[in-house]
């Protein structure tokens, strides 16, 4: 990431209440999405890797109807559980901390920690490697 939105200008976007003393913030859905597309257009994309993990996207990017694979990212891509660039996992940390997948690469369903993580593993909010 190269850059991250200031808080109040993310602040102003949102509406924030007291409910019985505890400070609460209310958004609509469309708004949501906004905040997110803010905070992640300072996402670096590894547009290369993108365009060829998601063949469908490069496809689209050579054909003039996507703009580039950033701007896809930003758009839809996040919010469709796809990845900006490779991230590496530490296969032994993955399989420890995931004993479904550990037991699913023995049983070879998925070929690695790596494998599972890119297909699976990111959108279902694990984590690549630990603290």
């Amino acid at each position: 990431m190269k850059y991250i939105p200031p808080f109040e200008m993310i602040r102003r976007l949102i509406e924030v209440s007291t409910v019985r003393g505890e400070l609460r913030v209310n958004v609509s859905y469309e708004d949501f999405v906004e905040i997110m597309r803010t905070m992640i257009s300072g996402v670096e994309v590894d547009e290369v890797w993108y365009a060829r993990a998601y063949e469908d996207i490069g496809s689209a990017v050579k054909a003039g109807k996507i703009r580039s694979s950033k701007q896809h990212f930003i758009d839809d891509g996040y919010f469709e559980g796809r990845l900006p660039f490779r991230i590496p996992v530490d296969e032994r940390w993955y399989l420890a901390e995931n004993p479904d997948v550990a037991e699913s690469v023995r049983k070879g369903v998925v070929e690695s920690a790596q494998d599972h993580f890119d297909r699976d593993g990111y959108r279902e909010g694990r984590l690549p490697f630990g603290p």
